[in-house]
């Protein structure tokens, strides 16, 4: 446990193995749902990620590290009503915790669409923007539209917004392009293009960025496709209490430079929204 300072409670993390990949788990009361401790502290399961750098990943400690890890680190402190304990995963399976109940929250740059509207609540605040762009690399020249990517190949995460705006377009031009689909590293998905596996990536600008200056994968965009920022997302039966309590420390965050600091930190450059 990691005492906070001027407060009685931390931010929880259990590890376990599965298989051989170290999954970062929770240990959870019951069926996962928020409990309150006789000193009237509710214990609240918060989703994000244990392999997405810089978002939300275990360091070579072990340690849960990212910017969205330390976002909820920094909500919890303002809220001593409430105790996080975290519940480290991939993205598709943190979709399914948080449907399911075993997490009250997530926090793992959630972007809002219509489908997601309908099974989850969502914050008031965001935090990341996430307008999507088409990266290739330059021997495939700027995509400025689905259209312009007639007879690529396009990586898609699964359970992603970039997934949704490509299952979108396809329904509409079944044949515009093939589609790759997976769960990939930051370091996969560079690879992926390196080896010609895909040549087309929806994604944010500054994830773009990371991977050419992780991996030198000197990827190109054109003009942003959708536009979308991330934000807190909600178990649809969450208390309205803790919602509201998480969109005033946001405002607070946000106000205070906090969310700045975060993303210049985390994500090398200022990419909170201004909406």
């Amino acid at each position: 446990m990691e005492k906070k300072s001027g407060s009685k409670k931390g931010l929880w993390l259990g590890l376990g193995v599965v298989g051989v990949a170290v999954a970062a788990v929770m240990l959870l009361h019951g069926n996962g749902e928020s409990a309150k401790s006789a000193s009237g502290v509710t214990t609240i399961n918060v989703g994000s990620g244990n392999d997405g750098q810089p978002f939300g990943y275990l360091d070579k400690d072990g340690k849960p590290a990212g910017m969205d890890i330390a976002l909820i680190q920094a909500i919890d402190k303002k809220l001593p009503q409430y105790k996080f304990k975290l519940v480290l995963s991939d993205f598709p399976t943190l979709i399914t915790n948080l449907k399911s109940g075993k997490t009250d929250m997530a926090l793992y740059q959630i972007e809002k669409n219509a489908e997601r509207e309908q099974d989850f609540k969502f914050g008031q605040v965001g935090y990341t923007v996430w307008d999507t762009l088409l990266a290739t690399q330059s021997a495939t020249g700027k995509l400025n539209s689905f259209a312009e990517a007639k007879g690529k190949k396009v990586y898609i995460t699964n359970a992603t917004n970039q997934a949704t705006l490509t299952d979108a377009y396809l329904k509409t031009h079944p044949d515009a392009f093939s589609v790759v689909r997976g769960t990939y590293t930051t370091e996969q998905i560079a690879q992926g293009f390196k080896s010609g596996q895909f040549n087309v990536y929806p994604a944010p600008k500054y994830s773009i960025d990371l991977m050419n200056r992780q991996f030198g994968t000197n990827l190109i965009a054109g003009k942003s496709i959708n536009h979308s920022n991330a934000y807190p997302m909600f178990n649809k039966s969450a208390d309205p209490k803790l919602i509201a309590a998480v969109n005033k420390a946001m405002k607070e965050l946000k106000a205070d430079g906090t969310l700045k600091d975060l993303s210049e930190k985390w994500l090398k450059g200022d990419y909170v929204p201004k909406d």
